[in-house]
């Protein structure tokens, strides 16, 4: 198996171009916390709530804070890991998003075998949603444990794209095409994006991490 490539024989322009997108990665979800996030903590009253969160609120609150832990550390991971920083810092913070990861996908697991009827497809979404980031964070664990630094790396890769998924799911939903509320179409298109938020991400991911092997790059 070919070795992971130091940060110092990367092309040129690498850091350059990996700083730029996990910086907009990084500001995009800070601004999904702030905005989606922040009130169901610091405003723990029905009016903060719909209805179905509010029922669910034990299972919410930890879920969402296990997502910010995931998604604020995995920005910082990716980059030490990719610029072959694998000190005790990245190890530190490898543990903070584990945790992170597995009190999230326990609360989505709650939150989607309590969706009641009709909206099966919406919580089929969010239960493999969970399934996924706890899977592909499982085999990172696993995959560091043996000393299999290209696979911990790609499985990583993998584990915050689905991290990412909530990011991805509100600007498609909000601001891309941004159907009315309370209509069939938009729980229709909320049902969808349960699904799309993370798999299409994760296919286009598996794609360029297969091109990468198939050209003999790392």
């Amino acid at each position: 198996m070919a070795s992971v490539v130091p940060s110092a024989h990367r092309p040129s322009g690498y850091r350059l171009l990996l700083g730029v997108v996990l910086g907009l990665a990084a500001f995009i979800a800070a601004w999904c916390i702030a905005k989606y996030v922040l009130h169901y903590w610091f405003d723990i009253s029905k009016a903060s709530y719909t209805d179905y969160y509010w029922l669910r609120r034990a299972a919410l609150l930890p879920h969402s804070a296990g997502g910010v832990l995931a998604i604020t550390t995995g920005v910082v991971q990716i980059w030490l890991g990719l610029n072959g920083r694998t000190g005790a810092l990245h190890r530190a913070l490898g543990k903070v998003y584990c945790a992170g990861v597995l009190i999230g996908s326990l609360g989505g697991f709650y939150m989607a075998l309590t969706i009641p009827p009709p909206d099966f497809t919406y919580a089929g979404g969010l239960f493999c949603l969970s399934a996924t980031w706890l899977l592909t964070t499982t085999m990172a664990l696993i995959a560091i444990r043996h000393r299999q630094f290209e696979q911990h790396r790609d499985w990583m890769l993998r584990s915050y794209t689905v991290t990412f998924a909530f990011a991805t799911f509100r600007l498609i939903y909000d601001y891309w095409v941004e159907p009315p509320d309370g209509t069939v179409w938009a729980k229709d298109f909320a049902a969808f994006l349960s699904w799309a938020c993370w798999s299409v991400p994760l296919v286009l991911l598996e794609v360029g991490l297969q091109l990468r092997k198939a050209t003999g790059r790392v």
